[in-house]
């Protein structure tokens, strides 16, 4: 196997695990009372979430009633979902951040957008989604 297979390959198995962990997720989202318990177990009262995808939509819509959510930040501005949800961009984040947790939904991204999360927000208030409902605190 040639290095371009090699690398095809791996893209396709980080795909596939990403795929999925993304069922794994939405699976653990429909538990109204596992988001509160896992909120309560990462001390989440007041949270950002980071993606527009139906990830970040459903956490929104499961976890609304267990914390203050302040809003789904897209880089776009945009989200999947016509509801009443708060959007802002990314830009608008920047400048108005507070404090607060970051749960980063877009699994595939995650190192990426943790790192230029990181240049304005503590590290500890940063989680990922996978770790938020399927991590041990």
């Amino acid at each position: 196997m040639n290095a371009v297979e090699k690398q095809i390959l791996s893209e396709y198995e980080k795909g596939y695990n990403v795929e999925a962990l993304s069922y794994q997720i939405m699976g653990k989202l429909l538990d109204e009372k596992y988001v509160k318990e896992r909120f309560k177990m990462f001390d989440v009262e007041r949270l950002y979430i980071y993606g527009g995808t139906y990830m970040g939509v459903q956490l929104y819509r499961a976890g609304k009633t267990y914390a203050d959510i302040l809003g789904i930040v897209d880089r776009s501005g945009k989200i999947i979902s016509n509801d009443n949800i708060p959007v802002i961009t990314l830009d608008e984040f920047r400048k108005d951040y507070t404090g607060g947790k970051v749960v980063i939904t877009p699994l595939y991204y995650f190192q990426e957008i943790k790192e230029d999360l990181e240049r304005f927000i503590d590290t500890k208030d940063i989680l990922d989604i996978a770790e938020l409902l399927m991590g041990i605190a």
